[in-house]
C-alpha cells in the first residue's frame, strides 16, 4: 500500500480511495510528447496501437474506476478509425511492480487503434489503499 499523505477524499463509503491523474500530450503515432501526472508515469507500449502503460509510484489493493478521454484538435474529425474508446489491460496494482494499461480502441469494430496526432489524453484513476 501506498505510504503517502493523501488528501482527505469527500462523500465516499470506500475507505483509502485515492485519486490519480494525468494528462498526456501526444505527438505522431501516438507517441508520448509531454505529460502532467503525480504518482503516475505514462509510457506507450511499444509495439501495441493506442496502448499506454500507467506505471504506478506506488501499490494499491485494488482498482475501483478509470477513465479515461481523448482531447483532440478543434477541427480534426474524428472517424471510427481513431482510437477514442478506452478500456483497461494487464492490471497488476498490488504487486511490486504496480502498473496498469490503459488501450484506446476504434468505435466501430472494438479494434485497438492509436489517437490522431497531437491528441491529449485526460486519465483519472480512482484506487483502494486500504484492504479493510
Amino acid at each position: 500500500m501506498a505510504s503517502r499523505m493523501f488528501q482527505q477524499f469527500q462523500g465516499s463509503l470506500e475507505r483509502g480511495v485515492v485519486k490519480l491523474f494525468a494528462t498526456v500530450t501526444t505527438s505522431t503515432s501516438g507517441t508520448v510528447s509531454s505529460q502532467d501526472a503525480m504518482g503516475l508515469v505514462v509510457s506507450k507500449v511499444s509495439g501495441k496501437a493506442g496502448r499506454y502503460k500507467l506505471t504506478l509510484a506506488d501499490a494499491y489493493q485494488r482498482v475501483l474506476a478509470c477513465s479515461a478521454v481523448v482531447i483532440g484538435a478543434a477541427d480534426a474529425a474524428y472517424a471510427t478509425a481513431n482510437g477514442v474508446q478506452a478500456i483497461l489491460r494487464n492490471v497488476a496494482v498490488s504487486g511490486a511492480a504496480p502498473a496498469l494499461e490503459v488501450q484506446l480502441c476504434r468505435t466501430d469494430t472494438g479494434a485497438d487503434a492509436e489517437v490522431i496526432d497531437a491528441a491529449v489524453i485526460l486519465i483519472e484513476l480512482t484506487l483502494s489503499n486500504s484492504s479493510v
